[in-house]
């Protein structure tokens, strides 16, 4: 599966600070790593619903990161 935690890089005189590409990477990173401990405990109820918890959080944050650099840039 792919990330979701992609940063489109179309103009350079209009990206983020360095801190927020940081923490693209960051939720790349800890997806991936959420991604695999999902699939090496499939039979666990709790350990699923947990990760799928997770997930949903970590692509909100995602979203939130994005909506925020997207209004620094057109500031």
């Amino acid at each position: 599966m792919e990330q979701p935690f992609d940063f489109a890089h179309l103009d350079p005189s209009c990206d983020p600070p360095a801190a927020y590409l940081a923490a693209f990477e960051m939720l790349g990173d800890i997806w991936d790593q959420l991604r695999t401990f999902r699939s090496a405990c499939p039979q666990d109820p709790f350990l699923m619903g947990l990760t799928a918890h997770l997930e949903i959080q970590f692509v909100a944050s995602g979203l939130v990161l994005t909506i925020h650099v997207e209004l620094l840039s057109r500031a």
